[in-house]
């Protein structure tokens, strides 16, 4: 069969006519589009934060089209658009299809000059992660063991991604490994780096730096290749298994990389999740909010729906332009539209429990706004226990905390003024924690950018 042809039209979340009347179907979601000729073949695949935003532009105002672009544009008579989770969802799989279709007006695919791939030198006892071009790649075939990732448009892409992962994932960009540790060592994103293990004796401690710089490269090649779950699940194993020695410190920078992964790839999946017909990304939304009711049902919850999720986070630096956020997720993805966001009235020290007391208050003095069927708040019983407080006149609306430190979510039980709370810790891999976590990262996301710009302000 036609590589440009393969099945996985049959499987993609939407296909639609270049006309008015499909363009207004297309998803406002993050995700990649590829546009196709009249006989299904693979013209061009971008991608998109907004994919309904940027189709349009194809299609209105033609004259400020570029030369090639107005040259594409009269061939193309379907559409087909994969939403994703997540911007960077959209990068990985744009640069899987590109690869994969090599559509003609995809410069970066057809330029032997232009395409940028990352890779990875797995047959080096310290293998290194590199940029390079595709004349140079072309080259390799004596070294099969090397990972490719890409092509990615522009260097800047590139290294933007590589500096991104590298939060969570340590490791080191040092061209020279003469002993002596790079600069990326002493602010955490690189390690154990590979320069002082090259000039080490041999040893047991040599031995167990090589075998954890061999796991972060090996945890690199896995995000870059849409696995991030994976990754995820096992830091989350090593977090739990230093807690359980009450290592806590240790714990605390092995969350520190969860976060960061985290706020990376809400949540990413491998690219086959999205062009896979038995588990399409309409199919990943329903998945979570059924996990989610058996798992708070089991725990004696009364749930009628989850359509409507809502929830609230606090964002405070050394005291000062304390924040609130309320973010809301309806069918189990984010409604930007109805987010919400607070500046804290609450005077004198910092409280965490007061000032999550009076967003609710405040968020439900609004009887215009609807009411959710669950409310997350970010944190422990304390939280929670004032969450009820504050909510003392709405006790039908369901209330549960997810306290960050090992990402319990906390369930209360009771009478509102002196409950009592069970405790629930989930697999990662759950699609109820996935979902979430999820909407705590977007809350937390969403405080932080307005408490950032009122210090910008001030």
């Amino acid at each position: 069969m036609d590589r440009h042809r393969t099945s996985f039209f049959k499987k993609s979340t939407q296909k639609i006519a270049p006309d008015s009347t499909g363009l207004a179907s297309v998803t406002t979601r993050p995700g990649v589009y590829l546009y196709c000729d009249s006989h299904g073949t693979v013209l061009y695949v971008g991608k998109a934060k907004n994919v309904k935003k940027r189709v349009r532009q194809y299609f209105v105002r033609r004259e400020r089209l570029t030369t090639k672009t107005q040259t594409l544009v009269p061939q193309i008579s379907s559409i087909q658009t994969i939403a994703t989770d997540s911007e960077f969802d959209a990068l990985l799989l744009e640069a899987h299809l590109i690869r994969e279709f090599m559509p003609k007006y995809n410069s970066i695919a057809k330029d032997d000059k232009s395409p940028l791939y990352i890779a990875i030198t797995f047959e080096e006892l310290l293998p290194r992660i590199i940029l390079t071009r595709k004349t140079t790649i072309d080259s390799w075939k004596s070294h099969p063991k090397r990972a490719i990732f890409g092509p990615f448009q522009s260097g800047r892409i590139a290294r933007r991604l590589l500096l991104s992962v590298r939060h969570s994932i340590p490791f080191c960009s040092q061209k020279q490994r003469n002993g002596n540790p790079c600069f990326y060592t002493h602010i955490g994103l690189c390690d154990p780096c590979p320069s002082l293990i090259s000039k080490m004796p041999e040893g047991i401690g040599k031995a167990q730096l090589l075998r954890r710089y061999k796991h972060n490269i090996r945890r690199v090649a896995l995000v870059l290749s849409g696995q991030a779950s994976k990754v995820r699940i096992e830091l989350t194993h090593a977090m739990n298994a230093r807690a359980g020695v009450m290592a806590y410190e240790e714990a605390g920078e092995i969350k520190k990389q969860v976060d960061a992964l985290d706020m990376l790839l809400t949540h990413i999946f491998d690219p086959s999740v999205y062009t896979d017909g038995a588990s399409q990304p309409s199919h990943i939304h329903e998945t979570r909010l059924t996990d989610l009711v058996r798992v708070l049902s089991g725990a004696g919850m009364t749930l009628t729906s989850l359509k409507r999720i809502e929830c609230i986070d606090i964002s405070t630096i050394q005291g000062s332009w304390s924040t609130g956020s309320l973010v809301v997720f309806t069918d189990g993805i984010p409604d930007t539209g109805q987010y919400r966001r607070f500046r804290i009235k609450l005077g004198g020290k910092p409280n965490d429990v007061g000032m999550m007391t009076e967003v609710i208050t405040r968020r439900f003095g609004h009887a215009e706004w609807p009411n959710p069927n669950l409310l997350i708040v970010d944190g422990g019983k304390p939280q929670v226990k004032g969450a009820l407080n504050a909510l003392s006149g709405f006790s039908n609306i369901p209330i549960i905390g997810l306290a960050k430190r090992f990402e319990e979510i906390i369930i209360p039980s009771g009478n509102p003024s002196s409950p009592f709370f069970s405790t629930i810790r989930l697999e990662t891999s759950r699609p109820a924690l996935q979902i979430l976590q999820h909407i705590r990262d977007e809350a937390h996301r969403f405080a932080k950018k307005y408490h950032t710009s009122l210090r910008s302000l001030s």
